[in-house]
């Protein structure tokens, strides 16, 4: 894995030096992402950086910036193909120096064109500078796993692997007030937003061509949206054959390697899969001190590496270690991001990077499968179509007489879908995300809230399969914007790369020919999943309950991290944030304190958002 910057200008680079200066400042961000090697070209009207993490061919040959006839590229993934790509080439005349996926990424782009885009079987981001013709090509994976953003001003094109290093080499323009918004409803920015007015992250599945005339984005990546209706057989045996591929080519690697083990069901498939081909490698664990057994899953994770037969290193975590690494896990995260998971993340990353290079993630295996508690709602809600809305509304206001926690998430979770059930089902997803009422909304911004649901899913994914959609539909707003943004920051901050079989081309592409009920359950997520591998795994396992990878986020914030609360809600603060209302702010907090509502999630948010700004020089 890697980082990239760069800039092309409309005109030619006069002052190198200072381009040269610019870069040198993006290159403290990247070179977390690329430890290894540092590596720069230019020409009259461009400079590329690149910064290595050394996993394929760690030699000097497949170093980059490389360049390939008359194409430059900057490159950062993993292609799992690349193998048998060389080889075709190789028969159409084509010459190798080097032995990694560099190469015969360029060679094929040369070869191929942008046509090499669904060939590719891997996750990157990467630049071609067609120096002959003046035109740059981006180009992101299927499912956005390597982040690319970019913007366009005063004739000069310019990007980076995240938003800190382009801000280096590019102006930001003002903080986007829909970034704020969205990092309020849902915890995240959504693409193709950023913090900032004038950067755009390129959307995942999707090229961006840029030449003297401007430039175009199109996508080149669909999701498969038809069912076919294979008998249950057919499917487990094709699912267990293709997640066990999946694993395999992901061991690809002249670096050491090993799994992130949660404890739960997908990281749990992957174990049995690597025991299945009898690969040994070591396997990864958090857990919390002195919690109870709903944050920690290392007694599950036990059992299994033990039943496998496989080297397990628990990491034990607890608030104190956590405290001092509370703005560098912020600081990490590149723009505001208040998913809380993103602690855990960090630790576990920053743990394993002292043993390993590469790590297996079960990342994806909940949207591609149906296993969140939120599927089985939307399965229950259709059951009850045929009840008359008043019946379900009247429901969803009892069961609005919950107390909101992690445990009862899904009640929670059918209690909007209940009091939402006549709303169109792109806005009663992002329902479901927001943690924001309508009043709340109101009173934080001055203004009614903002529709997003034909600004985030547009045309994106139309099928008869309506739970195949809901979960095409996570894939592009939730996955790409939350769980793999924190995998990426809390990796890549410790030079570590992380792999994720579930979003596997081949077998995301079969999952979405498999119908949503053989998925989703009415009271179990992931069916065909757990069918698949049921006789890979000790008598019930795959029957435990699912869990989040969550923390005690309330009770930390209730005394360890209290101080954190107070810091960011004083009236001074909130005012530099552009928040005028402070009652608002101050109702969570004395509901939280007095354990009259969960608004732990709200609260971080504000403490992520104010710290940002701090370290960002906002305030």
């Amino acid at each position: 894995m890697c980082g990239i910057a760069g800039i092309v200008s409309l005109k030619s680079l006069t002052n190198k030096e200072y381009i040269k200066r610019k870069l040198d400042k993006a290159y403290l961000y990247l070179k977390s992402r690329g430890p290894d090697e540092k590596g720069t070209w230019n020409d009259q009207n461009t400079y590329f950086l690149h910064t290595r993490l050394k996993i394929l061919d760690l030699k000097s040959t497949a170093s980059q910036p490389m360049e390939y006839g008359n194409f430059i590229i900057c490159y950062n993934g993993e292609i799992y193909n690349f193998r048998e790509l060389k080889n075709t080439l190789q028969d159409k005349g084509y010459s190798f120096k080097s032995s990694g996926d560099t190469e015969v990424l360029i060679a094929g782009w040369k070869y191929w064109g942008q046509d090499i885009l669904n060939k590719l079987d891997g996750m990157f981001a990467f630049s071609i500078w067609d120096k002959k013709n003046k035109v740059l090509f981006l180009a992101r994976d299927r499912f956005g796993k390597k982040p690319l953003v970019f913007s366009f001003s005063k004739n000069t094109f310019a990007f980076a692997s995240d938003v800190r290093s382009l801000k280096e080499i590019s102006d930001g323009g003002q903080i986007s007030s829909l970034a704020i918004k969205s990092l309020f409803r849902f915890r995240f920015i959504y693409e193709p937003l950023t913090i900032y007015d004038n950067f755009k992250k390129l959307p995942a599945g999707s090229f961006l061509k840029f030449n003297f005339k401007g430039y175009e984005i199109k996508d080149w990546f669909k999701l498969n949206n038809k069912v076919v209706n294979f008998d249950e057989g057919t499917n487990k045996t094709k699912i267990l054959e293709l997640t066990t591929k999946a694993v395999e080519k992901r061991l690809i690697s002249d670096a050491p390697i090993g799994v992130f083990l949660s404890g739960g069901i997908d990281s749990g498939i992957i174990s049995a899969c690597l025991a299945n081909i009898n690969k040994k490698i070591p396997h990864f664990t958090v857990g919390f001190k002195n919690q109870n057994s709903y944050y920690d899953e290392l007694q599950s994770a036990k059992t299994l590496t033990k039943y496998f037969g496989f080297e397990h290193k628990p990491l034990y975590l607890d608030v104190k270690k956590i405290k001092p690494l509370i703005d560098e896990i912020i600081e990490t995260c590149d723009e505001p991001f208040a998913d809380s998971s993103t602690i855990p993340t960090f630790m576990i990353a920053k743990e394993t990077s002292h043993h390993i290079k590469v790590a297996l993630s079960g990342d994806g295996g909940d949207e591609v499968f149906g296993g969140y508690r939120k599927y089985l709602a939307y399965r229950w809600n259709y059951m009850t179509n045929f009840f008359p809305d008043f019946i379900k509304k009247l429901v969803g206001q009892t069961l609005s007489n919950f107390k909101d926690n992690a445990r009862s998430d899904l009640s929670r979770k059918l209690k909007r879908l209940l009091l939402n059930s006549d709303i169109d089902i792109n806005k009663m997803q992002i329902n479901f995300l927001d943690q924001l009422s309508n009043y709340e909304y109101k009173e934080l911004f001055g203004e009614e809230k903002m529709n997003l649901e034909e600004d985030i899913f547009n045309d994106f994914y139309q099928s008869d399969d309506d739970l195949n959609q809901i979960l095409a539909r996570d894939m592009k707003l939730s996955l790409c914007g939350d769980m793999l943004v924190k995998l990426d920051r809390s990796s890549m901050r410790h030079g570590l790369e992380v792999r994720s079989p579930f979003l596997d081309k081949d077998l995301v592409d079969f999952a979405f020919s498999v119908s949503g009920r053989q998925k989703i359950g009415f009271f179990s997520g992931k069916n065909i999943l757990r069918k698949a591998f049921i006789k890979k795994f000790p008598k019930g396992y795959l029957q435990l309950p699912k869990k989040g990878f969550e923390v005690p986020l309330d009770k930390w914030l209730l005394k360890d991290l209290k101080y954190l609360i107070e810091q960011s809600s004083t009236k001074k603060v909130l005012e530099s944030l552009g928040i005028q209302n402070k009652d608002i702010v101050d109702k969570w907090k004395k509901d939280f304190f007095a354990g009259k509502s969960d608004n732990s999630w709200k609260l971080w948010t504000l403490t992520v958002y104010a710290k940002w700004a701090e370290h960002n020089k906002s305030i």
